[in-house]
């Protein structure tokens, strides 16, 4: 038997967006959370026996057995006829249950076997203690015990709270820590003096005398006769745990649960929407109630001293209040929430740093709300959601009401600043009230954390802890296997980066249930590692599409409007100390293969800010030109008009926009590219094809409008039409690479592909469903182009993909069980009720596969292992892009070195070191537009000082150094005022604008003052001095001499330089810019050029210098 410890964290309802929110406040875009720093990161599937989206109480069974369970389950399982159909009680009208078995093949859950072994045991929630997600462990209710003629909530089983409770207490659990007074006590029994929140029988009896809330016997009695010590605050919890002969302790922290989403007046209860608390005055918990922080610290201090802990332990924790929160679209409530679930996983954290022998594994089974948050002003805005494209007024676009810090339309929220230095306000839109199915992540930390299946199936929460517990090794479910990609044989190999824009798992689901039902797996499903991503730009906290591309191709954070340019207008300085250089062009410096593929016109950013530099991303023409200009090897994509002159019409029918008149199709020709224009002639290419260029439609491939639109312009997602009236045929992303791969493949240096499906992310800003739907689909057969060739032809190979921000926020919804399941058509819209406010609900159109404007046809889920899914509609958050739930995934070569949260700086580590060799970065830091110090170490370093007076050291590597904006000190190797000899690395040092103060240092450095009127010493080494555009001051050594052989380079039009210690026969004066000794008038001690006074040497007669003194630069 197996002495380990599990404890499961379930924050019910939330998905990667939530805890983003909890980050941007806490810790700031770059901080991480606790949730952050959990080892292990999959994407999560919650779907029940007979739906798409988990309930709390069907979703808590399944992770406390092992199996799929009917939506109503609280522990048993409904008997089905021979057609599967649910079998009905006659007489009740309820369906017919039987005794659930588990995965381990016992009648009891996880827990339950727990406390059967003799294991330390502990059970907590912020809710009641009789939620599904502490309750559905340790209780076992069905449709027999619901009262006859319930209605509402105590019409299922899950309402049975008073008997939920009982057989908590009975269940020998040794720490149970939750709310619910009212479900321990009788009608009409004073609550105990020692809880102090309650005040007395009656107002209990105010919140209920159903018999389903309140029991018939004295469960707190019943406690403390079975051994219970039974407190009622966060003080007397402590006392508790300072008594170290206490080891069973029932804690009742609140009438119902410790969190307020229901504000009990002497009116009656209202819910605890934003604006409720503010009216009220009320805080989103009970403040004598500990967290779940808390409460975890204090029962796994009780759970050790027991002498059962030996054993090993199993602690199960709730946060309740994420999904309540969530499901009222509380955005402060669900903040507050988030913050209190990730001081648990800390709690379990330090535990596990105790114990190693420890797993900790969280998981939401649904996604509460559809919470999104985006960049805002000083208050919340509206977000417009599924426009229609068309002119209807009983249609009108859905305005949908974002949330600040008090409710709608209040003051946003406020994250903590970045390492940039910037703080960004935000809101939070919701999709609706109800649990979606969502974009769950599981992350997993210490023991056996690591075995999770790359896609974590909700049986899969049971299965790891199972194992953990008790060293047995259960089934899985039959799902579609992983198959892991060969061991690479090289240590460089080849990078697939594939750019599904705007994607989330929310979209992956989407594409899942429509096209492999629930247990089908997708290509992306598929892929071995997995990390969510941040995506925050320097001055957003949503990523651009422009400046997200800038940031896969370099490594670097982008202001938001980049396309390869910072915020001062100079190309951007990539992670590997090249400024304007990106990931893809230095694989083309180096020899390697290259494309580009694009399902929009080529110069999107996804693919053109890996070869294009330019101040708007509204300049196609030039970012196609430089595209074609790059060396690269094969495009693919769309835009036509963007390589033709004004005046040409090309094959698509329209006339090119190009104003330079320049054909760069004529061009791309001359230059030896084969150009093809449709699949047909794409896959037609001759074998020795060595260079092609591929346009597959005037502008995108696809049609960019709400699918109400392109109906009424008879255009179906993506294709065309010629002008004689024929399709234009363009093919897939997935065609596009298959075509591509044997081309590059030939190159034996290697290959670097940079795909983008543009119309996930263009779709899904027009919440248009069925064209989201395609594009996903099409973006996943990509990716399984790319397993197949790392599997069939070259293991040597990463495919890395992400998006850089989430479009549209799209969730997929079913009413059941609470409500009748959809039927194929619909007659009338259908609204999801979105972010009330005590005065208003807010009522958000939902989508069918043509769109809102009934008839609604709805989606068909394909159907699960267990039988058929239903239907299904989709609603929006809005058309923006948000910070959204992003999951990165890998698979081949170094798909390991993908972290379990990722930035997305690191998409281009990832990439780079596959194609250059794991030890080829420097380390890199940039700076705020503050007055910083950035300090190196002793390896190679990149700093980049951004705006502000900066000091910048590199160490004693051989570092690269950029000023720019302010006048900065910049030293090639030790901080250090004083010259240095004997050490140092050969350094770059790059001045930029301003006044600066530039110092080599030790070894052979290249320093260039760049703008600005700089001081400028090379001390130790032989270095190269360039002054740069204004009057500097250039000395090689350190105003003593002798301590190198320097060069001190000069050009027309860049000021007069002056430089203190040249040593004749030693030193060299450079020569750029066409410069040539016969060109220089050397007069005392200065050097001119026509009349322009180039340079001044202090104490030395320039007669003394001949032709040998200078050097041609």
């Amino acid at each position: 038997m197996a002495s380990n410890h599990v404890i499961f964290i379930h924050p019910d309802g939330t998905s990667a967006a939530h805890f983003g929110m909890a980050r941007f406040v806490k810790e700031g875009p770059d901080g991480r959370l606790n949730w952050d720093n959990l080892d292990e990161s999959r994407v999560y599937l919650g779907h029940m026996e007979d739906q798409l989206t988990g309930t709390s109480n069907g979703g808590a069974v399944t992770h406390a057995t092992g199996v799929k369970v009917y939506a109503e389950s609280f522990g048993l399982e409904v008997v089905r006829d021979e057609n599967g159909d649910p079998v009905i009680d006659s007489a009740t009208g309820r369906v017919v249950e039987e005794t659930l078995v588990a995965l381990s093949g016992k009648n009891q859950t996880i827990m339950q076997e727990a406390v059967a072994a003799g294991k330390a045991t502990a059970l907590i929630n912020s809710g009641v203690i009789a939620e599904p997600g502490s309750g559905a462990f340790a209780a076992v209710v069905g449709q027999a015990d619901v009262p006859e003629g319930a209605t509402g909530f105590s019409a299922f089983p899950r309402g049975q709270f008073a008997e939920i409770t009982r057989q908590v207490v009975e269940s020998g659990i040794d720490v149970i820590l939750g709310g619910g007074l009212v479900n321990y006590l009788p009608v009409g029994t004073p609550p105990p003096a020692e809880a102090i929140y309650a005040e007395s029988a009656e107002q209990l009896d105010a919140i209920s005398t159903a018999a389903n809330i309140r029991p018939d016997t004295n469960l707190i009695e019943l406690a403390e006769s079975l051994g219970y010590t039974v407190v009622y605050t966060e003080e007397q919890l402590n006392a508790v745990v300072a008594d170290s002969s206490i080891t069973k302790v029932l804690g009742i922290f609140a009438n119902e649960d410790t969190f307020n989403d229901t504000i009990r007046t002497p009116e009656g209860g209202i819910p605890g929407f934003d604006e409720n608390l503010t009216m009220t005055g009320t805080a989103p918990y009970i403040p004598s109630a500990p967290t779940v922080g808390e409460m975890l610290a204090m029962g796994q201090a009780i759970l050790e001293r027991n002498p059962k802990f030996a054993s090993g332990s199993l602690t199960i924790l709730e946060e309740e209040g994420t999904d309540n929160f969530g499901n009222i679209n509380s955005a402060a409530g669900m903040l507050e929430a988030l913050l209190r679930t990730d001081e648990a996983i800390g709690t379990a954290l330090d535990f596990y740093e105790r114990y190693p022998n420890t797993l900790i594994i969280t998981a939401a089974d649904s996604d509460a709300g559809g919470l999104q948050t985006d960049d805002a002003g000083e208050t919340a805005g509206i977000f417009q959601t599924n426009p229609t494209g068309l002119d209807l007024p009983d249609f009108p676009d859905f305005e949908n009401p974002g949330d600040g810090q008090e409710g709608v339309g209040t003051e946003a929220f406020v994250a903590q600043p970045s390492e940039s230095g910037n703080t960004y306000n935000f809101d939070v839109a919701w999709v609706g009230q109800p649990d979606f199915a969502g974009s769950i992540v599981t992350k997993a930390h210490g023991l056996n954390a690591d075995k999770l299946p790359v896609t974590v199936d909700n049986t899969d929460i049971y299965r790891a802890m199972y194992e953990t517990l008790f060293g047995v090794e259960l089934s899985a479910r039959p799902v579609p296997e992983f198959i892991p990609a060969p061991t690479p044989t090289q240590d460089t190999g080849n990078v697939i980066f594939i750019h599904p824009d705007g994607t989330s798992p929310s979209m992956y689901g989407f594409g899942r249930f429509a096209s492999q039902g629930p247990d089908g797996r997708l290509n992306y499903d598929l892929m071995s590692d997995s990390g969510v991503y941040l995506g925050h730009m320097r001055d957003r906290l949503v990523g651009t599409s422009n400046a997200g591309a800038v940031t896969h191709a370099t490594g670097v954070k982008a202001q938001s409007g980049s396309f390869g340019l910072d915020e001062f207008g100079e190309p951007v300085v990539s992670r590997s100390g090249l400024r304007g250089v990106t990931i893809l062009e230095e694989a083309i410096a180096a020899g390697k293969a290259s494309a580009v593929i694009n399902s929009g016109f080529i110069a999107e950013p996804g693919t053109g800010a890996f070869l294009a530099e330019v101040e708007n991303r509204s300049d196609v023409t030039e970012i196609t030109a430089q595209i074609l200009e790059s060396g690269v090897d094969v495009i693919l994509g769309g835009g036509e008009i963007h390589y033709l002159p004004e005046g040409t019409v090309g094959r698509f029918g329209e006339e090119g926009i190009r104003t330079d008149g320049r054909n760069l199709i004529a061009e791309a020709e001359a230059a030896g590219f084969t150009v093809v224009y449709d699949l047909a002639e794409l896959q037609a290419i001759p074998e020795d094809t060595t260079k092609l260029l591929g346009i597959f439609a005037a502008e995108d491939t696809y049609n960019d409008n709400p699918e109400e639109q392109n109906q009424s312009l008879g255009l179906g997602n993506y294709g065309q039409f010629f002008p004689d009236g024929t399709p234009t045929n363009p093919p897939t992303v997935a065609q596009m690479l298959a075509a591509a791969l044997p081309i590059l493949s030939a190159d034996p240096d290697g290959f670097m592909v940079v795909l983008e499906e543009e119309a996930t992310d263009n779709f899904g800003n027009d919440n248009n469903a069925s064209g989201t739907l395609e594009a996903v689909l099409r973006a996943d057969e990509a990716l399984g182009v790319a397993m197949d060739f790392i599997r069939e032809t070259d293991p040597n190979t990463l495919l890395i993909t992400a998006a850089d921000s989430e479009a549209g926020g799209v969730q997929v919804w079913q009413p059941t069980p609470f409500g009748p399941a959809l039927p194929e058509t619909l007659e009338t819209p259908v609204t999801l009720p979105t972010n009330p406010t005590g005065m208003e609900t807010a009522q958000n159109p939902t989508d069918g596969t043509t769109g809102r404007v009934p008839p609604i046809t709805t989606f068909a889920a394909q159907p699960s292992l267990d039988g058929e899914m239903g239907n299904f509609l989709t609603a929006w958050a809005g058309t923006a892009d948000f910070a959204g739930s992003i999951v990165a995934k890998a698979y081949g070569m170094n798909a390991n070195l993908l972290n379990s949260t990722v930035d997305n700086t690191e998409i281009y580590q990832i990439m780079y070191q596959t194609l250059f060799g794991l030890n080829s970065l420097p380390d890199y830091q940039d700076s705020t537009n503050e007055g910083d110090e950035l300090i190196g170490g002793d390896d190679a370093d990149v700093l980049v000082a951004f705006g502000g007076d900066d000091t910048a050291a590199g160490g004693l590597g051989a570092d690269i150094i950029y000023g720019s904006d302010g006048d900065d000190v910049l030293r090639g190797d030790l901080n250090s005022r004083s010259a240095q000899a004997g050490i140092g690395g050969n350094d770059i040092i790059y001045g930029g604008a301003g006044n600066d103060r530039i110092g080599g240092k030790g070894g052979q450095d290249t320093l260039f003052g760049e703008a600005g009127d700089d001081r400028i010493w090379g001390d130790d080494g032989d270095d190269i001095i360039y002054g740069g555009l204004g009057n500097d001051t250039l000395t090689g050594d350190d105003n003593s001499g002798g301590q190198g052989r320097d060069t001190f380079v000069l050009t027309v039009g860049e000021g007069t330089d002056i430089i203190t210690d040249f040593e004749v026969g030693i030193d060299l004066i450079g020569l750029a810019g066409g410069l040539s000794f016969g060109s220089l008038t050397l007069n005392n001690n200065t050097i001119r050029v026509d009349d322009e006074v180039i340079a001044t040497l202090n104490g030395v007669d320039t007669a003394l210098l001949s032709a040998d003194s200078f050097v041609m630069i």
